[in-house]
């Protein structure tokens, strides 16, 4: 399963390519940033913008927001730095630095961001917003290497994670590494193909 990425911030071809970048908005409230993508959905540089609704607890079972603090933008990295220039507009934006699943920064490290792939399928399952999709925010358990598999029936169809075990039931788990997860819970053994790493 690829995971959030980071970006070599001196080569020029990184900083022009469109990406989904996720940035953390510092002592934010739902409102504001709620505010915010309304703001950024008009920045002439950014192309989109994505901001989670709710999710189910995995803990108790009801919907809570998620990801209240973090909006995902989709633009080049050139682009992105700019916008983080305009103290005036965007001082409450924060960049979100690639961390290994043990919580230590990776020795390149730099500004991260999620492969297209990978952030299509994970707005898709939390759109669904339906109690067969979890949040998870133990990064660990939920970067923990498995059998990566696509779902090939059902609501979720198409949709590509990793294997897990939760509380016995049987889930994919697509895991926004330094974010958060994921989970499709319940998930019919017979409705998962293996796949490769590299597909």
């Amino acid at each position: 399963m690829s995971h959030l990425v980071a970006d070599d911030m001196n080569s020029p071809h990184q900083d022009a390519m469109l990406r989904w970048y996720p940035m953390r908005i510092f002592h934010s409230s739902a409102k504001r940033q709620n505010a915010l993508n309304e703001l950024l959905s008009h920045e002439p540089t950014v192309e989109s913008t994505y901001v989670p609704r709710n999710l189910v607890d995995a803990e108790d079972m009801t919907y809570v927001p998620a990801l209240v603090n973090y909006i995902f933008i989709r633009t080049s990295l050139g682009n992105l730095k700019q916008l983080k220039a305009d103290k005036s507009r965007y001082e409450h934006l924060r960049y979100v630095i690639n961390k290994d699943c043990d919580d230590t920064y990776a020795p390149t490290a730099e500004i991260a961001h999620v492969p297209d792939k990978q952030m299509e399928h994970f707005m898709r399952v939390i759109n669904e917003a339906n109690e067969q999709v979890i949040m998870l925010e133990n990064m660990e358990f939920a970067c923990k290497p498995g059998q990566k598999v696509r779902i090939r029936k059902g609501p979720f169809e198409g949709i590509e994670g990793v294997v897990k075990s939760i509380k016995k039931h049987l889930c994919v788990v697509i895991p926004i590494q330094n974010v958060m997860a994921v989970a499709i819970v319940n998930v019919p053994k017979k409705h998962l193909m293996k796949i490769d790493d590299d597909e």
